[in-house]
């Protein structure tokens, strides 16, 4: 009679341990679920930071790129004038690396 009250207790000890495991399995898959949720949250704050990022870098480019054209138009400008004005020849120019430079079409 005794070994039936003793199994009882046991059963009763196992039924806890499988609740409290429960309940940590629980809280332990909120958590997951909670830092799953804040990473892809994370994300894409990262996705649009990026985006808005690389228009500001594309926007820079356009900008400094119409400087670097401007600068070319006003070199080649120069240089015809010296070679419209007979102070230098094209072949001068160049050999002195001061030949025509690429200007970007608009």
């Amino acid at each position: 009679m005794n070994e039936t009250y003793v199994g009882t207790d046991q059963d009763a000890a196992d039924a806890a341990r499988l609740a409290e495991g429960l309940r940590t399995l629980r809280e332990l898959r909120s958590f997951y679920d909670q830092s799953t949720a804040d990473l892809e949250a994370g994300r894409e704050a990262g996705r649009v930071r990026v985006a808005e990022l690389q228009a500001e870098v594309d926007a820079d480019i356009a900008k400094l790129a119409d400087i670097v054209n401007e600068a070319a138009v006003e070199f080649n400008n120069a240089a015809s004038e010296l070679v419209e004005t007979g102070f230098a020849s094209p072949k001068v120019l160049t050999g002195k690396g001061l030949g025509t430079l690429r200007v970007k079409k608009s």
